[in-house]
């Protein structure tokens, strides 16, 4: 197993255009996860303690239709994505405490959570065959995941580094797409920074062609893949640091985030990146 370090304590920031476009309605308060349904609409839900709920938005933050998830409850929902026929997969993957047994990723229609007013979602049930105790030691908290992203008909999750002391770690694993229960398949792990979570650790990614966008509460970072391989590229200055856990990729070189609402951090808006061509 190949093992990547990125850059270390480095920041190489390249130029970029980051706007802030609009607001998040408050009913997106707590938003975690979102994803392009079409060129237009954008599909978004919020993190735990809230309604198992999928919100369609138009990209300026304007709710224009809700969809229940049936029989779901939102224990920790933390990251979106889709694949490349017509389904999303909402991951209910969050482990603050790396006490979890009950990791579930939803697949559901796009179509569907576009035009109903209720969606029946499939489960596909996972562990992380390397945890051995629930909680393990604090130098193996690699359990929490806030980042799930699509590639090559695999599930990605990034996961979210909890160790004490920080060492950064973002462990990446692949889970197969049909519904049913599987050991996840560690394949590499990509280090951001070794300060603490607040600015290093993962909390959104996607893959868009040959690249793979990561994204912290400070920064954006990106890779080309080489070799089915992230090979580091650029990385964008995102400050200030607030809870930015969604990234959505438009097109290449136009990127979405948007933060969640927080009473020390602020947030709730929504940024349009684009990248120097």
């Amino acid at each position: 197993m190949k093992h990547f370090l990125l850059l270390g304590t480095v920041l190489l920031l390249f130029a970029a255009s980051v706007k802030k476009s609009g607001s998040l309605p408050k009913s997106l308060k707590e938003i975690s996860g979102w994803v392009f349904a079409n060129d237009s609409t954008i599909i978004a839900h919020n993190d735990s303690g809230n309604d198992a709920k999928l919100f369609v938005i138009e990209k300026s933050g304007k709710i224009i239709h809700e969809t229940t998830m049936k029989d779901v409850e939102n224990i920790d929902f933390e990251a979106i994505t889709k694949d490349n026929k017509g389904h999303v997969y909402l991951g209910d993957i969050g482990n603050n405490l790396n006490l979890r047994k009950d990791l579930v990723i939803y697949k559901m229609s796009i179509s569907t959570i576009l035009n109903e007013d209720e969606v029946v979602p499939k489960k596909i049930t996972f562990s992380y065959p390397e945890q051995k105790a629930f909680p393990p030691e604090n130098t193996e908290m690699y359990y929490d995941a806030e980042s799930l992203a699509f590639r090559n008909d695999s599930l990605y999750i990034f996961t979210k580094c909890r160790t004490i002391p920080f060492d950064g770690k973002s462990q990446v694993y692949t889970i197969p797409t049909k519904a049913g229960n599987y050991k996840a398949k560690l394949k590499y792990f990509v280090r951001t920074g070794r300060r603490d979570w607040h600015r290093d650790a993962v909390t959104s990614a996607e893959f868009h062609k040959d690249e793979l966008y990561l994204l912290t509460y400070n920064r954006m970072i990106i890779y080309t893949m080489t070799d089915n391989k992230p090979v580091f590229k650029e990385q964008v200055n995102m400050l200030p640091i607030s809870q930015k856990e969604c990234l959505a990729v438009k097109k290449k070189g136009v990127i979405y985030i948007a933060d969640e609402r927080h009473k020390l951090l602020g947030g709730g808006n929504i940024f349009i990146v684009k990248l120097n061509k």
